[in-house]
This record gives structure tokens, C-alpha cells and sequence, in this order.
């Protein structure tokens, strides 16, 4: 009789060890089954979280390392700008879509209201003594302007900077709509800002206006920014508040920015001898403090980003990205994979000594059965074979209904970790780096809400490729067992 055939009577002849082996391996399997939905459902969470904060990335100092640094180290600390050539190095990796490096500074008006939200209008305005910084003057080098391709701001009237103004530091502008609104201006229209030095007397503890110069910029573009759609909701007071300060942004060449710190620094060092002794010797520092902003293709590319840009780096930088915050908010699924990642190690070191354990104990109970095969002349190759399409069909059963199963459970069990792990967190954390803007809003309530366990192809693929394997590891250790035997000790 074929081997194959023997061993598919062998099942039908012997329902009571089938039955039992069924059992033993449906059990395992269950186990198997739900440790392996919670990992790939925690798998899961973490891809689409990580796409939702998106693929920025930056170079920034490491500020905890330099907390944790002696204070004598501290004093003794010279941390120098980030060099031009080193971002526009790591800008030209092939991991990087897009980037830009921006100069930053604050100027006042006296022609150019600030806009101070929705409903501030009546409010009474308060006076004070000392420079105006109502605007932020945001330098840029890339001309379509990341901000925008991110859909941080959307460009709602004019246009973007051409090559040449980026080149060239050109007076020209890209204003808020509110801005615009608040002081009629156009696309074409000039606005001027002062960019005053003040000077402080140590007996009166004033300052005074010691020169100033104005600024000048054309309107070539008005943006809106994305969130300002969210001003008609219901919160809109809280979202308009949030953002005033990027409505009083100016988008301007990194030249433009460059030019009016260069200004201030050296008035500045004619007014106060001790200031320009203490930075005479690297006053460009003041003037290029670069801050890069590197969009990457995707967000899988983090990791391997890093590795490559880190050792590029100055001392006390790190790269930043903004997929990092997803270690800080997701915390209850982390722990949850890593707990489902111990489960099924031991599930299938457990599987692999049961299942051998009744194997050999039934092929003990069938040492004459077997005996008699090779005395008939059978290989043992066919004998052995005929052992494994006996074990490995019941298992194919026992696994087909631990995989409908396992996953229910999984989904029961999922819930109570969630919910155990999430009283015992605490509020949702906020976090902030340089990055805030690129990345989404996520909060552990989003993470929770991502996780799903489901019967999906991958589930079933990897569910059925670990228990097979493992049931067939689980049974060629005791076949050592025939390969043992002698058919004469045991026909005697």
C-alpha cells in the first residue's frame, strides 16, 4: 500500500489519538494565532502613525546630552553653527525629497499693524517702551517654500520667490491673508519694517533708539495657513490664537534675513564695547545660525537617514525626526508588541517540546506497528514520511481552526491591555522640537484608535508559515526515534 494512503488511513483508524493530537495542537495554535495578530496589529499602528507625523527631519543640538554635561564642561563649551556646505551635503542625499535651510529674526513696524486675532480688535491696546517685534522675518533658500509643499501654509493669491530673488536676497514678500486683510494691502504693494538697535543704560535701566533703518519689501504673494480652515469650527477663538504668530510671519529670502542681522550686530557692537569684544572674533555666528529642514521621500527612510547623517555631524548634534515622536506617544501598543513578541517565542518553544513529547509517545505505542513495516522491506524514509503526513494534516486542520479563533481572542485580549495600559498612563504628552511644524498632530488616543486586529492575508500567511514550521520541527526530532529501530529486536 502507497505510504501516503497508509497514512491517511492511520488517522481515520486511530480517532482517538487524532483527536488528541487535534486538541493539543489547536490549543498551541490559538496561542500562536493571537501573539502573532497583536504583533502584526502593533506593527501596523506603528506604520501608519509614523506616515501621519510624517518625514521631516532636522539637525539640532543634543540638549539633554548637553544637560547632562559638568557645568565645568558647560563653562568651558564652544558650540559652533551648523557649517552651509555640510547641510547642502546632507540635502543632496538620495534619502532627502526636498530641504531648506532658513535665518530667522524679529522686526517691528510702524506702518504695518500686526494682526492679533479674531475678536482682539477692542481690545485695549497695550502700550510699551522698547523695540517691536511683532513680525518674524522667516528666511528661506528653497523658492517654492517647504512650508507650502508641506501644506503648513497654502499660497492663496500671487506667487512664490523665483531662483533669481533667492539668489539675489530681493526686497520681496510672502504675507498672511490676515495680514493683508488687516492693512488693505495687495500683491504689488509695499510694506516697510524697522529694524531698530536699541541701547541700554545700566543707571536708569532704559533704552533708547540709537539708530534704526527701515525695510522695505514688495507683496508678491498672501497664504493662508492650514489650519485657519478650522477658524470656522467651533474652536475657533483657541485655533485663531494658536496661530497669530504665523500670521504675522513674512516669508523673505535667507539673504534679506542675513542683511538685517549683519545691521543689527554691528550697530550694536558701536554702542556696547564689552558685546563686541566679547563676539569680535566670530560675529558671523550671530549672523548664520542656520536651521535646516530636510522633507524626506518617505517615512521609512528615517532610521536609515540618521545612521548615515549622524556621523556627519559636529559634536552635541543629533538628527531629529519627526517620526520620533511616535516612541513617546505610543507607549501602551510598544509595550504590548513587546509582551506578544515574548508570548509567541515561548508558544513555540512550548509547541516544539509538546507536540514532540506526543509524537514520541505515540510512535512508542506503535513500535510493533512500524516494526513490521521494515521487516516487510518498507524504507524508513517511506515510514517516516508516512508519520509526517499523518502528523502534518492533522495539523493543518488543527491550525485552520486556531486561525479564526486565535485571532478572536487576540481582539479580546488586545482591548483589556489597551485599556489597562492607557489608565495607568497619564495625560496626553505634548512635545516640541524644532520639527513641531511638520509634524501632525498625534496623541495616544490616536494610536489606540489605529490599532486593529485583522484577518488579513498577511496574518494568515504568517500565521500558517510559523505553525507549520513549527509543528514540522516538533516532529522530525522524534522520527530520530524509527530511524532507531531494529526490525528483529522488536519481531522477536
Amino acid at each position: 500500500m502507497n505510504f501516503i494512503k497508509r497514512g491517511l488511513l492511520s488517522i481515520s483508524r486511530k480517532k482517538g489519538k487524532s483527536l488528541i493530537l487535534l486538541a493539543v495542537i489547536f490549543i498551541l495554535g490559538n496561542v500562536i494565532s493571537g501573539a502573532i495578530s497583536i504583533q502584526q496589529a502593533t506593527d501596523n499602528v506603528e506604520t501608519n502613525i509614523k506616515e501621519k507625523l510624517g518625514a521631516a527631519a532636522t539637525v539640532e543640538l543634543d540638549y539633554e546630552k548637553l544637560e547632562n554635561m559638568d557645568e565645568e564642561d558647560q563653562m568651558t563649551l564652544e558650540i559652533s553653527n551648523l557649517d552651509l556646505e555640510l547641510i547642502k551635503q546632507i540635502g543632496e542625499l538620495s534619502y532627502v525629497k526636498y530641504y531648506d535651510y532658513n535665518l530667522s529674526t524679529w522686526l517691528g513696524s510702524e506702518n504695518v499693524q500686526s494682526y492679533q486675532g479674531e475678536g482682539m480688535e477692542e481690545e485695549v491696546e497695550v502700550e510699551y517702551e522698547g523695540p517691536s517685534i511683532d513680525f518674524m522675518l522667516k528666511g528661506i533658500n528653497y523658492a517654492p517654500v517647504i512650508d507650502f509643499e508641506e501644506g503648513i501654509g497654502n499660497l492663496i493669491e500671487g506667487r512664490v520667490f523665483e531662483s533669481g530673488e533667492i539668489e539675489n536676497g530681493s526686497s520681496v514678500a510672502i504675507i498672511s491673508s490676515k495680514l493683508a486683510e488687516k492693512n488693505d494691502l495687495q500683491i504689488g504693494d509695499n510694506i516697510t519694517l524697522t529694524n531698530e538697535v536699541y541701547s541700554y543704560d545700566e543707571e536708569t535701566g532704559e533704552e533708547k533708539l540709537a539708530t534704526s533703518r527701515d525695510v522695505i519689501l514688495e507683496v508678491i504673494g498672501l497664504f493662508e495657513p492650514k489650519s485657519a480652515s478650522v477658524e470656522e469650527s467651533e474652536e475657533s477663538g483657541e485655533m485663531d490664537f494658536m496661530n497669530i504668530e504665523y500670521q504675522n510671519t513674512i516669508y523673505v529670502p535667507n539673504e534679506v534675513v542675513s542683511s538685517e542681522l549683519t545691521y543689527y550686530n554691528e550697530e550694536y557692537m558701536k554702542i556696547d564695547e564689552e558685546y563686541a569684544a566679547m563676539i569680535e572674533a566670530d560675529a558671523e555666528a550671530l549672523t548664520e545660525y542656520y536651521t535646516p529642514i530636510f522633507v524626506l521621500n518617505n517615512s521609512e527612510d528615517s532610521i536609515a537617514f540618521e545612521e548615515e547623517v549622524q556621523p556627519l555631524l559636529p559634536e552635541l548634534y543629533k538628527v531629529s525626526n519627526a517620526s520620533d515622536q511616535y516612541d513617546t506617544i505610543a507607549a501602551p501598543v510598544k509595550s504590548m508588541s513587546k509582551l506578544a513578541g515574548y508570548v509567541l517565542l515561548v508558544a513555540v518553544i512550548a509547541t516544539v517540546l509538546i507536540i514532540g513529547l506526543v509524537v514520541l509517545l505515540f510512535l512508542r505505542d506503535r513500535k510493533h506497528e512500524l516494526g513490521i513495516y521494515l521487516s516487510l522491506g518498507e524504507r524508513r524514509a517511506r515510514v517516516v514520511g508516512q508519520i509526517l503526513i499523518e502528523v502534518m494534516v492533522v495539523a493543518l486542520i488543527g491550525i485552520t481552526l486556531s486561525l479564526f479563533s486565535g485571532n478572536f481572542l487576540a481582539q479580546g485580549i488586545s482591548e483589556t491591555l489597551l485599556n489597562a495600559e492607557d489608565t495607568q498612563s497619564d495625560e496626553d504628552m505634548m512635545y516640541y522640537s524644532e520639527l513641531e511644524a511638520y509634524q501632525s498632530s498625534v496623541t495616544t488616543d490616536d494610536v489606540m484608535d489605529s490599532y486593529e486586529v485583522k484577518l488579513d492575508s498577511s496574518y494568515i500567511l504568517m500565521f500558517y508559515l510559523v505553525g507549520l514550521l513549527t509543528i514540522l520541527v516538533s516532529t522530525i526530532i522524534p522520527l530520530i526515534y524509527i530511524v532507531r529501530l531494529n526490525p528483529k529486536k522488536i519481531m522477536m
